[in-house]
C-alpha cells in the first residue's frame, strides 16, 4: 500500500539507502507516493526526511510537488503565527495552546512541517464568553452548534472565523486566508455516546509556554501525550483524517522527554488507557515510535478487553479504511453510514453501560443531523406545494 511506503519513510531510524531500495522492487510510482503524501498532510515532512537523508525522489516531478508543499505550508505557518501574535494579547484569559499549533512551533522539527486549518485553544468555561467578546472585537464571526446535536461533541460548541471563505474540502491542498479559531471548554473527546473527558488536572499540570513571541500555556509532556493518543483513537472512531495525528504521535515520542509512568496512571485515571493503548500501539507498528514495551503492556492490561481487540486490528491499512471514505450524497448512504458509525463506536465502548448509550443515539433519531435534513427537505416540499 502506498500510504505504508509513505510511513516508511517517515519512521523512527529509517534509512534512506534501504527505504529507497525497497521502494524501487516494489515498482513504487514516485508520483502516486508524492500525490498521497499531498492529500494526507504529509508532504512537508516527507520532502525534509528526504533533505536530511541528501536523497531526492527518483522523479523530479514527484519531488517537485514534495518542494511546493512544503514551501506552502511554511507560508501558512508564517501567517498563523502572524494572527495568534494578534489573538493572544487581546484574549482575557491565557490559553492553553493545543494540537497543531503547539506541536507545530515547539515539537516538530523544523517550522511548516505540521499543516493544520484551525487554531484550537482550551479555556476555562468560565473565561469563554469575555473570549467570544474579544474575538467579536477582532472582527470574527461565530458558529455554533448545539452539543446535544448529531455526534454529540462537547469539548466545543462554537467556531470563530474571519474574513470571506467557505469551508475546505481539504485544508492540507489549500492556503485559506484566515484560519478557524475553535475555543475548547474542555479536553472531553466524546462521538456518539462514547465519552472520555482528559480535562481532570491538566490546566493545574499546564506550563507556559511562547508562541510566536506571546505568552501562553502548554499541557504538561505526559498529558499531551495522554491527550494526543486519546485524540488519534477518537479520529479513527470518527473516520476523520487521521495520518497527520499519527504521525503527530510517531514525533512527539521520538523528540519528547516523556515520563512513562505517569503517562500510565493519568491514562488509568482518566479511562483513556484503551485509546492511549490502540494509539500508541499503531504508532509503534507503523513508524516505529519507540514506546517502551512495559507501558505498553501495562495500557493493555488496563484497557477493557473489547477495545484490546479492536485495538489490536489496526493498521495503517485500517487508518487508510476509516479515513478515506466515499461522499455521502444520497439519504440511504447517510442512514447507512449512520449505522456503521454506531457499530464502529460501539466496538470502544468501556463498559455495558456505555455501549447500550452508543445504540441509543441511533434510536434518538431526532437528534442526529441525518434527521435534520430529512426535516428540512419536508419543509422544503411543503413551502413549494402549499397554496398561494
Amino acid at each position: 500500500m502506498i500510504a505504508e511506503r509513505l510511513l516508511g519513510a517517515l519512521c523512527a531510524g529509517a534509512q534512506p539507502n534501504e527505504w529507497l531500495r525497497d521502494a524501487q522492487l516494489a515498482e513504487v510510482d514516485w508520483d502516486d507516493l508524492a500525490v498521497t503524501a499531498l492529500v494526507l498532510g504529509l508532504a512537508p515532512l516527507l520532502h525534509a526526511r528526504l533533505e536530511a537523508w541528501g536523497q531526492p525522489l527518483p522523479s523530479p516531478a514527484a519531488q517537485a510537488k514534495l518542494a511546493f508543499a512544503r514551501q506552502q505550508e511554511a507560508d501558512r505557518h508564517a501567517a498563523r503565527r502572524a494572527q495568534l501574535a494578534e489573538v493572544l494579547p487581546r484574549l482575557p484569559a491565557e490559553p492553553i495552546v493545543l494540537k497543531g499549533a503547539y506541536l507545530a512551533e515547539a515539537v516538530y522539527p523544523a517550522p511548516g512541517l505540521r499543516p493544520m486549518n484551525d487554531i484550537d485553544l482550551l479555556f476555562r468555561p468560565a473565561d469563554l464568553p469575555a473570549v467570544a467578546s474579544a474575538l467579536a472585537d477582532m472582527g470574527y464571526g461565530m458558529k455554533e452548534k448545539p452539543a446535544a446535536a448529531g455526534p454529540g461533541i462537547t469539548k466545543h460548541t462554537s467556531t470563530f472565523k474571519r474574513g470571506p471563505g467557505a469551508a475546505l474540502p481539504n485544508p492540507y491542498l489549500a492556503r485559506p486566508a484566515e484560519y478557524m479559531i475553535e475555543p475548547h471548554r474542555s479536553l472531553e473527546e466524546s462521538w456518539f455516546g462514547l465519552r472520555c473527558d482528559l480535562t481532570p488536572g491538566m490546566w493545574e499540570r499546564s506550563r507556559g509556554f511562547d508562541v510566536a513571541g506571546r505568552p501562553a500555556r502548554a499541557l504538561s509532556a505526559a498529558d499531551n501525550l495522554v491527550h494526543l493518543g486519546t485524540h488519534l483513537a477518537f479520529h479513527l472512531i470518527m473516520g476523520s483524517p487521521s495520518f497527520v495525528q499519527l504521525v503527530d504521535l510517531g514525533v512527539f515520542v521520538e523528540r519528547v522527554a516523556v515520563d512513562w509512568d505517569q503517562v500510565v496512571a493519568r491514562a488509568r485515571v482518566l479511562g483513556a488507557a484503551g485509546y492511549v493503548f490502540a494509539a500508541l500501539r499503531l504508532a509503534r507498528a507503523a513508524l516505529a515510535a519507540p514506546v517502551p514495551a512495559d507501558v505498553e503492556s501495562a495500557l493493555c492490561q488496563a484497557a477493557p478487553a473489547r477495545v484490546r481487540r479492536t485495538a489490536r486490528t489496526l493498521s495503517a491499512a485500517d487508518v487508510m479504511r476509516r479515513t478515506q471514505q466515499a461522499p455521502l450524497r444520497r439519504l440511504s448512504q447517510r442512514l447507512k453510514r449512520g449505522v456503521a458509525d454506531r457499530a464502529e463506536a460501539a466496538r470502544w465502548a468501556h463498559s455495558a453501560g456505555e455501549w447500550l448509550r452508543v445504540w441509543w443515539t441511533l434510536a434518538d433519531f431526532t437528534r442526529t443531523d441525518t434527521w435534520q435534513l430529512v426535516l428540512g427537505r419536508v419543509r422544503a416540499r411543503s413551502s413549494i406545494q402549499r397554496p398561494r
